[in-house]
């Protein structure tokens, strides 16, 4: 899964690099060109704030699981309990 994850994030960021590379070269008036990325920018950021609040709660929560397990692990190594 962390796979995927990765693959989608740097699938995403290139895709906006490359857009914005395209609009850079565009021969079109400056201020045009960055409103232009700066309208896809907020729509790349809306679309992906719709598909990801879920994804971020599972990962949060896997995360806090993990480091419940990480301490009590470690207090069970040293002998103490977890309070």
């Amino acid at each position: 899964m962390a796979g995927k994850s990765n693959i989608l994030i740097a699938a995403v960021a290139g895709l906006a690099i490359g857009v914005g590379i395209g609009m850079l070269i565009a021969p079109e008036k400056g201020s045009k060109t960055r409103k232009k990325i700066k309208d896809k920018i907020r729509d790349i950021a809306d679309k992906l704030e719709e598909g990801f609040p879920a994804s971020f709660e599972e990962l949060k929560s896997v995360l806090a699981s993990e480091k419940a397990e990480a301490e009590e692990q470690k207090a069970e190594s040293t002998g103490s309990a977890v309070s």
